[in-house]
């Protein structure tokens, strides 16, 4: 969404509480255990290098974008 629409204007806190907001419980479960706790009590900073290194993990996984 953000790819597709850079101008969107959500600022950093904004873009993390609609991502965290809308995902499935068991992602949400999965997210807080990474995380050793919930994602939403660390500080924004933090949550931001969390899910920038699951993506690049995720997205590597994929061999045809690797």
């Amino acid at each position: 969404m953000l790819r597709r629409c850079p101008n969107h204007n959500f600022n950093d806190a904004a873009q993390l509480h609609i991502l965290y907001s809308d995902l499935k419980p068991q992602t949400t479960m999965i997210l807080d255990a990474l995380t050793g706790g919930t994602m939403m009590s660390k500080i924004l900073e933090e949550a931001i290098v969390i899910i920038d290194s699951i993506a690049a993990s995720d997205y590597c996984n994929t061999p045809k974008f690797c």
